[in-house]
């Protein structure tokens, strides 16, 4: 269990974010943050970059690309990334590249209702000889210090997303939609934007998802639906989704067993991608499997997230998960708290964050794993930027062997 100390200051942490909101500016709020500031709302061109305009991809092509978006009702975005980490216990490096291909039309537009199609498209690959889960073996880790593996063939290939969205607005800020097909939960549920799946912020798995449930990746991508309601600053979603599929493409035949992953979860955005965005979800989940626990059968988890944005200068975040009954993933229990300075040295579009974890191993052998992340993401042309980054893991076992690891790491990534 973790610690109630840290749990303190992960209520003092939440509390702060709270208490702060009423006195926040108002700014202008952007309709809608999908697809990760890829797709239909991407902000580039930036304003500011570190080297020169481009690389590959200059400032004519973010502007046709939104152009399109705007007359066309047609978007696409992603990226091609390169991971590369080194531990001090042992000398293999871990090497990796991600890419993700998302794209979205929308060819229903009417003054209340809008309808499109979304589609994504990741592929992972490990270039080194390490997967990400031997190399946290090798670190003596309980979770894994990069958010992917693809163990044991060394890739992995997924249509995570192809789905079929509409919106109804019913009034002034309010309204309801809904989204049907092939699903993928954590971009729809437990977001707490800097502590999630792309890495753009963070490496460390328990500071780029939420770990502790035992649902996010492994029985987190399938054929579902899902429903949303939101008025103003207050939204409820709810959702059923395929709980056994195979994550790598719409799997009908597993469809039809009935075996699902409920998910449900309320609300609050305030000012929503604006200088003083505040965000609170709280989630919660059923997996209704059949089998024996605490590794196969059906069971539940909670998570809070919460985010808040100071003048777009600085940022805090947190998120706490756990499960129960069904212990699947690494970590039963976990909780990351963190803060970015959003404009470093004046520049608007890098990003400096340090973020802290602790998590409770579903192994019994197993003692608290502690760890910390300073991270640094530079934008050096509107298409490319890197990340290093520096990782502390500390674990104290029952048996009194006591873990301690540094890992190095750097993300290069090419942006469209």
């Amino acid at each position: 269990m973790i610690p109630l100390g840290c749990r303190k200051i992960g209520i003092f942490l939440a509390c702060i974010v709270f208490f702060s909101a009423p006195l926040a500016q108002e700014s202008v709020v952007k309709t809608g943050s999908y697809l990760n500031d890829r797709g239909p709302y991407d902000p580039r061109p930036f304003d500011q970059v570190h080297l020169a305009d481009r690389l590959f991809l200059g400032s004519d092509f973010f502007e046709a690309k939104n152009e399109r978006w705007i007359e066309e009702g047609i978007a696409y975005g992603g990226y091609i990334a390169a991971n590369f980490q080194l531990g001090n216990k042992e000398s293999t490096p871990h090497i990796m590249s991600e890419t993700l291909l998302i794209a979205v039309w929308e060819p229903l537009r009417k003054e209340n209702v809008v309808g499109r199609w979304v589609f994504g498209l990741a592929h992972d690959h490990t270039l080194g000889s390490l997967t990400t889960r031997e190399f946290a073996d090798r670190q003596d880790l309980v979770e894994t210090p990069d958010d992917l593996d693809t163990s044991p063939d060394k890739t992995f290939t997924t249509l995570g997303l192809l789905a079929w969205e509409q919106e109804f607005h019913t009034g002034p800020d309010q309204g309801w939609g809904y989204r049907a097909g092939q699903l993928f939960a954590p971009g729809y549920f437990g977001s707490a934007v800097y502590l999630d799946d792309d890495r753009k912020f963070f490496m460390a798995r328990p500071l780029a998802a939420a770990a502790g449930a035992q649902w996010v990746g492994n029985n987190d991508i399938g054929l579902g639906a899902n429903l949303v309601f939101w008025k103003r600053d207050y939204y409820m979603s709810v959702a059923a989704i395929d709980g056994k599929a195979n994550r790598r493409y719409p799997d009908f035949k597993s469809l039809v067993d009935g075996e699902f992953l409920y998910l449900a979860e309320i609300g609050f955005e305030h000012d929503l991608d604006g200088l003083n965005e505040t965000v609170f979800r709280l989630t919660g989940s059923h997996l209704d499997l059949d089998g024996n626990n605490p590794e196969k059968g059906p069971g539940q988890s909670l998570m809070f997230s919460a985010e808040r944005r100071f003048n777009g200068q600085w940022a805090t975040f947190g998120r706490w998960s756990k499960s129960y009954k069904r212990l699947s993933s690494d970590y039963r229990e976990l909780l990351s708290l963190g803060i970015a300075w959003l404009q470093p040295m004046g520049f608007r579009q890098d990003f400096l964050g340090l973020g802290f974890f602790v998590g409770d191993p579903s192994d019994p052998d197993k003692g608290d794993e502690y760890g910390a992340e300073l991270s640094y993401k530079l934008q050096l042309t509107q298409d490319i930027s890197v990340m290093p980054d520096l990782q502390y893991w500390y674990r104290s076992d029952p048996d009194n062997q006591k873990i301690s690891t540094w890992i190095v790491g750097f993300r290069g990534n090419f942006e469209f």
